[in-house]
């Protein structure tokens, strides 16, 4: 693994070219599929491998995975660094046709620290309304995610080194 402190020795431009490097790797790999920030595509990877079916389109509004048994996943991702509220809330839900939520929360390490699948019903309860965000924002504190079910263990074999790329529903 690459010395966090080597880092600190490149340019920034060096350290940018290094993050599209990264990117393109990944993609190579088909760990993401844009060139969006990785974790969230990770967690929609990693939520593939362990639910299998088929990873939607990116443009699908409600929901990230259709899983062989039909069941609407809505994935979503934190990489907690600080430990704070903020590394806990997650991005909005503007739709909410899906059936269940998979949270996922990685460390800065990209290990996954919680996973957890919540209903749909549990989402809509617990969720609140922004209306500067135009949304429903959901907090993912352990008492929360202690609602649902736990399914770090489903998601550890998923994260192999190497991988076939991912399924796309057309």
């Amino acid at each position: 693994m690459l010395d966090a402190d080597a880092l600190t020795e490149l340019s920034v431009r060096d350290l940018l070219a290094t993050h599209e490097a990264v990117l393109a790797d990944l993609r190579r790999r088909g760990i993401v599929r844009t060139d969006d920030a990785p974790a969230d595509q990770y967690a929609r990877w990693l939520a593939h491998q362990a639910f299998g079916g088929l990873l939607e389109p990116e443009s699908t509004p409600s929901h990230d995975l259709t899983t062989p048994d039909g069941r609407r996943l809505q994935v979503k991702s934190r990489v907690a660094r600080t430990g704070g509220v903020d590394d806990r809330q997650l991005s909005p839900f503007r739709t909410v046709d899906f059936d269940e939520l998979l949270v996922i929360l990685f460390d800065t390490t990209y290990e996954v620290t919680r996973a957890a699948l919540l209903t749909n019903e549990q989402v809509m309860r617990l969720a609140r309304w922004q209306p500067h965000m135009n949304g429903r924002v959901l907090i993912a504190r352990d008492a929360v995610l202690a609602l649902g079910t736990d399914v770090r263990r489903r998601l550890r074999p998923a994260r192999a080194e190497a991988s076939p790329i991912a399924p796309v529903a057309r």
